[in-house]
C-alpha cells in the first residue's frame, strides 16, 4: 500500500528552496531553507469517520524557521485559511487536517479544490484536491463465493400485536437512505452524515415505521450456514447535501483518478469493481465461526484512489463503520415438503436467538446435529443451571400445575401444523402445553437451524415411570393427581427414525430405581429407545408401540 504522497508525485519529497542571488551563491553558504512536503491528500471526505484532508511538511535545516502560510481555495476564491505561522527546521512534520469547511464553519460543497502553501521566497505550492462524498447505503447479503446455498432470509413472526410473518428482503437486508421530503441519501438536511443504522435487535416484529413496514432505514440480521464466508453487496450513494440544505452530487469519479472500495475483515473485492455514484461491488468477509450461533461484526468501509493508466492504490482518508449480526446455522434450513408462506423463507430470528442464549448459559459445543440437540433439549425444558426457568415459562399440563388434562394448545392436528408464533410470543395461548405442543416447537426449531432428518415420534400407551415434566417443580409419580399415571398417547423427537430419541416436554430417572422417588434427572437427548437405560425402559412399565411421523409446518 502506499501513501497518498505516491498519488500526488513520482518523486519520494517535493523540496522547495528559498531563493538567493547570484553573488550570494558564490560564496560559502549555510544549506538553503527548504520546504519538504510529506504528505498530501488528493482525494477526502471529511464527512467519514477521520476522513479529513491531510497536508504535513517539514522545515530544512535543521535550526532554520520559515514563515508559512496555509489556503484552501476554489478556483481564485479563498475559502479557508487554514493556518499560518513559522517552522522551525527538523524532520517532524507539520500536520494539518481540513475539515471540509469555510472560514464561515459551513461545509464546502464537493468539487475541486486547490491547497496553496506560500512562503517569503519560495514559489507557491499548489496542491489539488478533490472533496466527494462517499458511502454505502445499501447492503446486500449473497451466497458465498463457494457456490453453495447458505445464505438465506431470516423470519419475523408479528406486526405489533398482530401475527404476521415477515421475510427480511432479499435484497438490501441494509438500507440507509433519504425518507420521504429529504434532500439526499447520503446525508440529513443540515449537510452532515446520514449516522449508520444499528443492528435491529427485536426478534419478534421486524422494523415499522408507524404501522407499515420500514422501506429506507433499516439493518436487519443476516443468516449464513456455519463456515461460510458471506459474500455482500454494497451500493454506494449518489447523492449528498450541500451548503444551503441544495442536493449535490457525490463529487466522483474524479478525472484522471479512479476510486475503489476496500473493507476492514474482508479479503477479497469480487470483481474488483470501480467505484461510482449508485454503482455496486461485492466483498468476500473473513468466514463464520464453525457453530450454530451469532456473530457480531463491524464493517469498516474504507476507500482507495490511483491515477488512471497506473497500478499504485492509496489509501482515501477516513472510513464508514456498519454494524452487522450474523446468525450461523447448522445447514441449510429445512421445512415440511408441501409447505408454502412467508414463514418458511428462513429461520426465525427468534428461534436463532433462543439457541444463542441457551448455548451462552450452558456453555455447550454447537458444532454439530448431537450438540445442538443437546443445546436445544436442555435449553427448551430449562429448569437448569443459568436457565431457571422451560421456555416463554410454560408448564406441562396436568391437573396439579393448574392444567386441564393434557390438552394441545399450541398444535393443530387437522393442519399437522404446529403454532409457533403464538408460543414464542409468552404462550399467547396460555402457559399450558403437552407432549405435542412440544414435539411441534422442537421438530420445527430444530429444522429450521439446519439440523435434518427431524421427525414425530407418536407413542401408544404407557403406564408411567417417574417423570419430571416440563415446567414443573420436580418429580412425580402421580401425574394427573388422582392415582393416574399413565399417558393415551406421547409425543417425542428423532433424527435416526428412533433408534434413539429426544424428549423436551419430560425427564427420566436415571437413580437405578424408575419407580420410586427421589430421582436423578436424565436428559433425553439422543437416547436409544431400546435396551436398559434406553427411552422405553426408563419411562414406561409395558412395551410401548412408536410410529415416526412427518415434519409438520408451521403458524
Amino acid at each position: 500500500m502506499t501513501s497518498n504522497l505516491a498519488a500526488l508525485r513520482a518523486a519520494p519529497a517535493l523540496v522547495i528552496l528559498c531563493a538567493f542571488s547570484a553573488a550570494q551563491s558564490r560564496q560559502a553558504q549555510p544549506s538553503p531553507v527548504r520546504l519538504v512536503l510529506d504528505e498530501a491528500s488528493r482525494i477526502a471526505d471529511p464527512k467519514l469517520e477521520g476522513g479529513e484532508a491531510l497536508l504535513a511538511f517539514h522545515v530544512m535545516p535543521q535550526g532554520a524557521k520559515l514563515p508559512v502560510r496555509v489556503e484552501v481555495c476554489a478556483g481564485d476564491t479563498t475559502v479557508r485559511k487554514l493556518w499560518s505561522g513559522s517552522i522551525a527546521g527538523g524532520v517532524t512534520p507539520q500536520r494539518l487536517l481540513w475539515d471540509g469547511r469555510d472560514d464561515e464553519d459551513e461545509r464546502c460543497p464537493t468539487g475541486a479544490y486547490v491547497v496553496r502553501v506560500t512562503g517569503p521566497g519560495l514559489p507557491a505550492l499548489e496542491l489539488p484536491l478533490d472533496l466527494v462524498r462517499l458511502g454505502v447505503t445499501e447492503i446486500e447479503a449473497q451466497d458465498s463465493a463457494s457456490g453453495a446455498d447458505d445464505e438465506f432470509q431470516m423470519v419475523y413472526f408479528r406486526k405489533v400485536a398482530a401475527y404476521e410473518h415477515y421475510a427480511t428482503p432479499a435484497i438490501h437486508e441494509y438500507v440507509n437512505v433519504a425518507r420521504a421530503g429529504e434532500v439526499s441519501d447520503l446525508d440529513l438536511d443540515d449537510g452532515s452524515a446520514r449516522p449508520v443504522v444499528t443492528v435491529h435487535t427485536d426478534t419478534a416484529t421486524p422494523v415499522l415505521d408507524g404501522s407499515e413496514y420500514a422501506v429506507d432505514t433499516y439493518n436487519y440480521p443476516l443468516a449464513y450456514v456455519k463456515g461460510a464466508r458471506p459474500r455482500l453487496e454494497l451500493t454506494f450513494g449518489a447523492s449528498a447535501t450541500g451548503p444551503g440544505s441544495a442536493t449535490m452530487g457525490a463529487g466522483y469519479p474524479v478525472p484522471g483518478y479512479e476510486i475503489r472500495v476496500a473493507c476492514d475483515g474482508a479479503d477479497a473485492v469480487a470483481g474488483e469493481e470501480l467505484a461510482v455514484p449508485g454503482g455496486t461491488a461485492r466483498i468476500d468477509l473473513f468466514a463464520l465461526a464453525g457453530d450454530v450461533g451469532r456473530e457480531e461484526r463491524v464493517l469498516t468501509v474504507r476507500w482507495q484512489a490511483r491515477r488512471t493508466g497506473t497500478d499504485a492504490w492509496s489509501d482515501i482518508p477516513g472510513a464508514q463503520v456498519i454494524p452487522l449480526r450474523f446468525y450461523t446455522l447448522l445447514g441449510a434450513p429445512r421445512f415440511r415438503m408441501d409447505a408454502s408462506g412467508t414463514q418458511y423463507a428462513g429461520p426465525w430470528v427468534e428461534v436463532a436467538e433462543y439457541v444463542v442464549t441457551w448455548k451462552a448459559a450452558l456453555g455447550l459445543d454447537t458444532s454439530d446435529q448431537a450438540g445442538l440437540t443437546e443445546v436445544f433439549v436442555k435449553g427448551f425444558f430449562g429448569q437448569n443451571g443459568g436457565l431457571p426457568h422451560a421456555i416463554e415459562g410454560v408448564v406441562y399440563d396436568a391437573y396439579p400445575l393448574g392444567g386441564d388434562g393434557g390438552a394441545t394448545h399450541y398444535f393443530s392436528f387437522g393442519a399437522w401444523r404446529a403454532n409457533l408464533s403464538r408460543l414464542l410470543n409468552g404462550h399467547a395461548l396460555g402457559r399450558f402445553i403437552n407432549c405435542t405442543d412440544n414435539m411441534g416447537a422442537t421438530t420445527t426449531m430444530l429444522s429450521m437451524l439446519g439440523a435434518e432428518n427431524m421427525r414425530p415420534v407418536r407413542l401408544g400407551n404407557m403406564s408411567l415411570r417417574a417423570l419430571w415434566g416440563i415446567g414443573a417443580p420436580g418429580y412425580t409419580l402421580n401425574l394427573w393427581g388422582s392415582g393416574g399415571h399413565a399417558f393415551s398417547y406421547h409425543h417425542i423427537v428423532t433424527d435416526d427414525g428412533a433408534v434413539t430419541v429426544s424428549d423436551t416436554c419430560m425427564q427420566l430417572d436415571e437413580d437405578g430405581n424408575p419407580l420410586a422417588l427421589p430421582c436423578t434427572p436424565g436428559w433425553n437427548v439422543h437416547r436409544p429407545w431400546a435396551g436398559p437405560g434406553g427411552y422405553n425402559d426408563l419411562a414406561a412399565n409395558n412395551t410401548v408401540s412408536k410410529h415416526v411421523e412427518t415434519l409438520p409446518g408451521l403458524q
